[in-house]
């Protein structure tokens, strides 16, 4: 019996880590192009957030494509849904360089932002590229890798999961009524 005890808090207590990056974390901060955004607000309209931190460099291309490609992959079925944020990791990289750099790697549609306000370190471990998947009005993660983890099926199945996520009650009714 002590044993099944402690095998239980032992479990739980794996269950508590896991969970403790499952909600993202808010933040209210301008693109490069000096537009705001609050990731909470965006969320809570329904829309589908997928952020790639990157340095940039040449395997951060390589390994945030597969989520930009499944971003886009919702282009033409969820129009305005679906944004891809592409970040710089430490807020050390010029909008310019990182624009150009998203261009350059067949990243051209994406909202791009220089802001020590948007932190990879608030989903767990560091890591090149990093690609988080958030959606729903409780603000899930739903999609959480670094490097080489990351992959198309595993972002577009995510995606599809946070569009599918139920709307808070405020806006299924404001739905109902527009």
């Amino acid at each position: 019996l002590i044993m099944r005890k402690f095998t239980l808090f032992i479990s739980l207590s794996f269950v508590s880590i896991s969970i403790a990056f499952a909600q993202a974390t808010d933040f209210t901060t301008d693109d490069c192009n000096g537009d705001t955004h609050n990731l909470f607000d965006s969320l809570d309209a329904g829309n589908v957030i997928v952020i790639a931190w990157v340095m940039p460099c040449g395997p951060c291309a390589t390994y945030s494509l597969p989520a930009y490609a499944a971003v886009q992959s919702f282009s033409s079925s969820h129009p305005n849904r679906v944004d891809f944020y592409l970040v710089d990791d430490y807020d050390n990289t010029a909008c310019a360089t990182l624009v150009n750099w998203g261009i350059t790697n067949s990243m051209p549609l994406n909202t791009t932002f220089k802001s020590p306000d948007i932190r990879m370190s608030d989903y767990g471990a560091d890591g090149m590229p990093k690609v988080v998947v958030l959606g729903g009005s409780d603000h899930t993660v739903y999609y959480n890798q670094n490097d080489s983890h990351i992959n198309f099926n595993g972002a577009q199945s995510a995606i599809s999961d946070a569009l599918a996520a139920p709307l808070a009650i405020n806006e299924q009714q404001t739905n109902k009524l527009g």
